[in-house]
């Protein structure tokens, strides 16, 4: 027991798997002593190095998360294994020099990167790997840019340019409201008469949650058209659900002479159509498949036509 009277009350200094322990200010050596044994007790029993600590991080994220979270947390873990695998112990002041060189590039990239390493020593404190957290940063602020929403212009040209298949697809999307992963799984016996169930999961393991969206006019002569193949509304070449395509929606663009946009902004814009037609955020939050409202209101930051009508209410006073 390495206790002994300091400048102030009694202190305990140790030192455990290459790191050091001490803290003062005990009135006296039997209080000492205690809490010298919880701290050893807390200690990790075996040093795990930083590179070990990512694989088992990066193990946990490919069994129960996405594979876009996957391959964010594997390009950012090998950039801070080159930095801080050699490293005893890493400090706040290692994260800050980190980010902060992030953040010359971009806040939003910055703050992204801050939630990661976060979350990845928070996973290490759950197993005793590491000792803290030293991620105790606030983010930085930013003044954020508007999500790009095409125009019903644009968007009618780039179905107008697409194959009928990818044009029904495209389609689905818009008024179904759906994620891309909702309609590349979506199979026929979820296609009733008048809705379609979309099903999701925020993770791999989480809770499978489904919501009912009506069909309207036009997407009910949409699904008409789709020929049935197999199981699946959308299937590939193999017979396996459709898989990503960001590339056909950019060379879709690019043919009709448009302005790039995402699979996602065209949920964007059927929640802003929505919105501007005057229907409730309930009602677009429950189409959403949204768990929170706020979330919803994120959709909805465009300045709409609807919103231009309301400050003119304004304009009298």
């Amino acid at each position: 027991m390495a206790t002994y009277r300091a400048r102030k009350g009694w202190k305990y200094d140790f030192q455990k798997n290459g790191m050091r322990f001490t803290k003062a200010g005990y009135p006296t050596r039997e209080k000492a002593r205690a809490e010298e044994a919880k701290s050893k007790s807390k200690a990790k029993l075996i040093r795990t190095d930083f590179i070990s600590i990512c694989e088992l991080r990066l193990s946990d994220i490919q069994l129960n998360r996405s594979k876009k979270h996957y391959e964010e947390n594997d390009r950012l873990f090998k950039n801070l294994i080159v930095r801080w695998a050699t490293k005893r112990e890493i400090t706040r002041r290692d994260v800050e020099i980190y980010l902060n060189e992030v953040a010359e590039e971009s806040k939003q990239k910055a703050n992204k990167h801050l939630r990661l390493i976060r979350a990845l020593f928070n996973f290490g404190l759950e197993r005793d790997l590491v000792e803290v957290n030293p991620v105790k940063i606030k983010p930085f602020s930013y003044e954020p840019q508007p999500r790009y929403v095409p125009s019903l212009e644009d968007i009618q040209k780039v179905l107008l340019v697409a194959s009928p298949i990818k044009r029904a697809y495209l389609l689905f999307l818009i008024h179904t409201a759906g994620r891309m992963r909702e309609v590349n799984y979506l199979r026929w016996e979820n296609v009733h008469e008048w809705y379609v169930i979309l099903k999701t999961r925020k993770a791999k393991n989480s809770v499978l949650t489904e919501r009912k969206v009506p069909i309207n006019a036009v997407l009910k002569e949409v699904i008409a058209q789709i020929p049935k193949v197999n199981e699946w509304v959308f299937p590939n070449p193999d017979g396996k659900p459709m898989d990503y395509q960001r590339k056909l929606l950019k060379r879709l663009c690019k043919r009709a002479a448009v302005r790039y946009f995402s699979y996602h902004a065209l949920r964007h814009f059927s929640a802003s159509k929505m919105a501007e037609a005057g229907v409730p955020i309930t009602d677009i939050q429950a189409v959403l498949g949204h768990t929170r409202p706020t979330t919803t209101d994120i959709y909805l930051r465009t300045l709409r036509p609807s919103l231009l009508e309301a400050t003119k209410v304004l304009e009298t006073l």
